[in-house]
C-alpha cells in the first residue's frame, strides 16, 4: 500500500509543474499580439503594436476603463511599481496612446486618460479578453461548485505560502 506522503509528493509534483507550465505560457504568450494584429485595421496601429508589451496593453486598459486615473493607482490595481507605471505610461505617451493632464492648482499630481487611437486598441483587448474568459467559463462550468471551491481555496492559501 503506497505511503500518504508519497501520494501528497505526487499530488505537489502535479500542481507545481502545471503552474510552471501556466506561468511560462503566460510570460511567453504573444497570443495577445497575434489575435490584434490579425484584426487591427489601423495602420498606425499595426506599427505601435509590436514595440508594445502585454503590461503595456493592460495599463492602456486600465487607463480606458478609469479615465482620469494617477500613475499610483494604476500601480496599485495592478500591482506594479510606481517606477513600472512610470515606464509604461511614458511609452504610451510616446506612442499617442494616452495623455497626460494636470490641474492648474496642483501641478504634482498627473491623471492619464486615453487618446481616440488608445481606446480604439483597448477596445479590441477588450474584445480578445472577453472571448479569452468565455473558454475560461466554459471550463469552470465543467465541474461542480464543490469542487471550485476546493481548487479557489487551495490556490488562494498556496499564493499566501509563497
Amino acid at each position: 500500500m503506497p505511503d500518504m506522503n508519497d501520494d501528497l509528493l505526487q499530488f505537489k509534483n502535479r500542481i507545481e509543474k502545471s503552474i510552471y507550465q501556466i506561468l511560462v505560457s503566460e510570460a511567453e504568450d504573444d497570443s495577445d499580439r497575434l489575435w490584434l494584429m490579425e484584426r487591427i485595421s489601423d495602420d498606425r496601429l499595426k506599427k505601435l503594436l509590436p514595440r508594445l508589451s502585454v503590461s503595456s496593453l493592460h495599463v492602456l486598459d486600465v487607463i480606458y476603463v478609469n479615465d482620469g486615473i494617477k500613475g499610483i493607482d494604476i500601480a496599485r490595481e495592478m500591482g506594479l511599481t510606481k517606477g513600472a507605471v512610470s515606464k509604461i505610461t511614458r511609452k504610451l505617451l510616446e506612442q499617442d496612446l494616452i495623455r497626460k493632464n494636470q490641474l492648474p492648482d496642483n501641478l504634482k499630481e498627473i491623471y492619464y486618460s486615453v487618446t481616440p487611437l488608445g481606446a480604439e486598441l483597448a477596445e479590441l483587448h477588450r474584445v480578445f479578453h472577453k472571448e479569452k474568459d468565455h473558454k475560461a467559463m466554459e471550463l469552470l462550468a465543467s465541474f461542480d461548485e464543490a469542487s471550485l471551491e476546493i481548487v479557489a481555496d487551495f490556490l488562494e492559501k498556496l499564493a499566501r505560502l509563497r
